[in-house]
């Protein structure tokens, strides 16, 4: 069920605790979630150069050349690709005159957040999507993207790591992944963290840019459409 506005604003008022909750959670939490909902949808086809992001509309795809001021090494915003697959069409978010199979985002951070305002459920008539980063070939960013179901990823976070809007999380299809990639870059991402996507979940709405406006926007308290998304690409 979607996030009343007195839930949202609640959560907003407790968003200063999250980024430690995030920093500080154990190491405990790597591996495997409980069983999935009983709906597993298979994914629907990426829409790389027209598609933008759900929750914070940036684009799915790393813009060529300078974009708004930078210019992003190739393949950098398809690293961190989620989707959420309907076994029915749905409104499209900012049209519902339109219906989709598939929302997108840019990152995973986004995808949970939307989950939370909106009430969706990961099993029940939807399933979530997250890219495999341990497969991910930045020379071939939207051909090496594989999709695996969120609740079977193990999460990685890391203090420095600069991924877009600023979010710090990686999707990996086994704990031994995110083992290596932690230890291949513990130098220079600080402080790590390892988490399942129930836990991410206990943990929505997760820290990002613009968090406050986004969330927000999409519960209704913020009139128009607006893009809040893009000034601050991490």
């Amino acid at each position: 069920m979607a996030k009343t506005r007195r839930e949202v604003l609640a959560a907003l008022g407790g968003l200063a605790l999250a980024a430690p909750a995030l920093a500080h959670m154990g190491h405990g939490q790597m591996g495997m979630s409980p069983g999935m909902g009983r709906d597993l949808i298979p994914p629907k086809p990426i829409p790389w150069d027209t598609g933008s992001c759900a929750f914070c509309t940036m684009p799915i795809k790393t813009p060529e050349g300078e974009w708004r001021g930078r210019t992003f090494p190739k393949g950098f915003f398809e690293q961190t690709y989620s989707q959420i697959s309907f076994k029915e069409p749905r409104p499209a978010p900012h049209n519902p005159k339109e219906t989709v199979e598939a929302l997108h985002f840019e990152n995973i951070a986004c995808m949970v957040n939307y989950a939370w305002v909106h009430g969706l459920k990961d099993g029940e008539g939807a399933t979530f999507y997250v890219t495999d980063r341990g497969s991910y070939d930045p020379q071939n960013p939207q051909g090496s993207v594989r999709l695996i179901p969120a609740q079977r990823a193990t999460y990685y976070w890391g203090e420095r790591m600069m991924v877009v809007m600023n979010t710090k999380l990686l999707a990996f299809d086994s704990p031994d992944k995110a083992r290596a990639f932690a230890e291949a870059h513990k130098a220079q991402h600080g402080r790590q963290n390892f988490f399942t996507f129930q836990t991410l979940l206990d943990l929505a709405p997760l820290p990002e840019m613009n968090l406050v406006a986004l969330l927000a926007q999409h519960a209704g308290l913020l009139g128009g459409e607006k893009d809040h998304g893009h000034d601050h690409c991490h």
